[in-house]
């Protein structure tokens, strides 16, 4: 147990790749962590975990012959140990940070084999297509006083939801990077429970410890999966399970060469009654506030022509009813604290402020183009009328939350917009911590 995470792993505690499993970052042996734990270095553990080496200088991470000098020797010890120090004097002002400084850590800051294209994927979620499709399918979730299992939960983005939403429930996460696990337990998900683990194909529950299974945008990765499946479904009450977001085998691109098509999915079940979806459909539904439809069983077939989808499956035939959301409320991704989406700049222009939206590359313009037919383009506000919005004016709010410029986050996620801490560079950043490690060593004198 590391700061309140079990930690269910073997060998070392790597960072890996969330698609390929390959080592991003070196982590440190399971006995290593056992001494720092039993010998009551928690801490100096904790920094461990946390720590990823900083790139390589001047941009000569992808420059064989002009790297060598940054990739042997003394420097990688000392880029590292600098870096090991700016993250204790991060943790120092745990309470002022948010999880958006620690993804920027991570993913504008650290090693050349982390790419930085995740920090979007992961810190932009709140208002994605996928992330609507995935609140439209968790009304599928049975009334069921046991917590759900979401695995490969990575930062906790559906754990956020399911305890801020009106009906909260507890969930457990398991995931196999440390750091985000940290992360969602710190600051967006702080009363879930998070587990590091590995082993996905034989999970560490006693049977129908769940009232369901929850895996999102990760399942056409796994090489196991009827194995995975089998272990959810035993996992969960009467079985039941959810698939959220799985790559159609039929249609490029590929994000995995375990996609599937929709038929060798439902194969998966072994005769269990399921339903299948494609994303498009659960978009479209959200979008004119209804959940899944799952009365009547879909063919294959019907779905073969969309890209993603997703499956839910149970002994329990009650679940499978066509879910409408409730009117007169605000919608489920207004769960949490009410923040304006990271996806929109804040500018003064005169006696007014101009909001405006716009994708942060293209990677993510091109997976998540959708959005455009449902997010305002921009807003321009009095100063007035945008001081009673960061206040949580309830006149104000509702209609920016339907065109997705107000969305529900965790209170600690994002910096407030205007912040003046501002982004960190990887030099200034490495000197802070050397700084750290002066001043501490003089008040151990």
């Amino acid at each position: 147990m590391l700061d309140g995470i079990p930690v269910l792993r073997s060998s070392r505690v790597d960072q890996q790749d969330h698609i390929t499993g390959r080592t991003e970052v070196d982590g440190p042996t399971v006995e290593h962590l056992v001494e720092l734990l039993e010998r009551g270095r928690c801490l100096e553990a904790l920094v461990e975990m946390l720590a990823f080496p900083p790139p390589i200088p001047f941009g000569l991470g992808d420059r064989p012959g002009l790297r060598l000098p940054f990739t042997r020797g003394p420097w990688p010890h000392l880029a590292l140990a600098a870096r090991r120090a700016e993250v204790a004097a991060m943790l120092e002002d745990l309470d002022a940070l948010t999880a958006q400084d620690w993804m920027e850590l991570a993913y504008r800051r650290s090693s050349n084999r982390i790419t930085g294209e995740l920090f979007a994927y992961f810190f932009a979620r709140f208002g994605q297509p996928r992330h609507l499709a995935t609140l439209s399918l968790l009304h599928a979730l049975p009334t069921d006083p046991r917590p759900v299992l979401d695995l490969a939960c990575g930062y906790g983005h559906v754990m956020h939801h399911l305890a801020s939403r009106d009906r909260s429930t507890d969930v457990v996460g398991v995931d196999r990077n440390f750091f985000q696990l940290w992360v969602g337990r710190r600051y967006i998900a702080p009363g879930q429970t998070f587990v590091c683990s590995d082993e996905i194909t034989s999970l560490p529950f006693h049977d129908d410890a769940f009232a369901a299974a929850v895996c999102g945008d990760a399942f056409h990765y796994f090489t196991d999966q009827q194995t995975v499946l089998d272990e959810m479904r035993r996992a969960a009450q009467a079985d039941t399970v959810i698939l959220d977001r799985i790559g159609n085998a039929l249609l490029e691109p590929r994000d995995s060469d375990h996609e599937r098509d929709p038929a060798g999915y439902l194969e998966l079940l072994r005769g269990a009654p399921g339903r299948i979806l494609s994303e498009d459909e659960l978009i479209a539904g959200y979008l004119a506030d209804f959940g899944p439809q799952l009365a009547e069983e879909r063919e294959p077939e019907e779905v073969e022509m969309h890209k993603w989808l997703s499956i839910v499956s149970s002994l329990d035939v009650s679940i499978f009813t066509d879910h409408q959301q409730l009117e007169g409320v605000l919608p489920p991704h207004a769960a949490g604290t009410l923040t304006i989406s990271p996806l929109f700049t804040v500018r003064e222009d005169g006696d007014e402020v101009c909001l405006s939206f716009s994708f942060p590359s293209t990677w993510y313009a091109f997976e998540n183009s959708g959005m455009l037919s449902y997010t305002s383009a921009g807003e321009r506000l009095t100063r007035d009328g945008y001081a009673r919005l960061l206040a949580g004016d309830p006149d104000e709010l509702e209609d920016y939350v339907r065109r997705f410029v107000v969305l529900g986050m965790p209170t600690r996620y994002a910096r407030e917009p205007g912040s003046s801490r501002g982004p960190v560079s990887v030099a200034a950043g490495l000197a802070r911590g050397i700084s750290h490690r002066l001043l501490s060593h003089r008040r151990s004198r």
